[in-house]
């Protein structure tokens, strides 16, 4: 479960590597965010640039959308298996719900899928 002032990792390729949760958006009330769900992040620490033709897509304390990707929290799928990950993970994404990044350098869960988000399935290094 994601609550406001949590530290996320970036899990995709868009520049940024720690990001803060602002606010948990469309849960109506609800004070916290799980696998999924849209966020609203700062940018903490960035990612180095190797090599000088890199373009920066994003700078330090700019704010973002970003998807729960990764949680520690254990959920169960609907076959009853419990699935958890080593660590909080967001991917970052537009307004408009389109990634920021190009690749996704994480496992993803198949819940994803299902719920809406599946062109970060397709960039994931693997799906379970």
């Amino acid at each position: 479960m994601i609550r406001t002032q949590t530290l996320l990792k970036v899990v995709d390729n868009s520049g940024a590597k720690l990001v803060k949760c602002i606010k948990v958006k469309n849960k109506s009330g609800k004070a916290y965010a799980n696998i999924g769900d849209v966020i609203l992040v700062a940018v903490q620490s960035l990612r180095p640039r190797y090599g000088r033709r890199v373009r920066l897509k994003m700078n330090k304390s700019e704010v973002h959308h970003g998807v729960v990707v990764q949680t520690r929290r254990l959920f169960r799928n609907k076959g009853g298996v419990g699935l958890c990950f080593g660590s909080n993970s967001v991917a970052l994404i537009t307004p408009l719900n389109k990634p920021l990044g190009t690749r996704i350098s994480a496992i993803l869960p198949s819940r994803l899928r299902g719920l809406k988000w599946a062109k970060l399935a397709a960039m994931a290094k693997k799906i379970i």
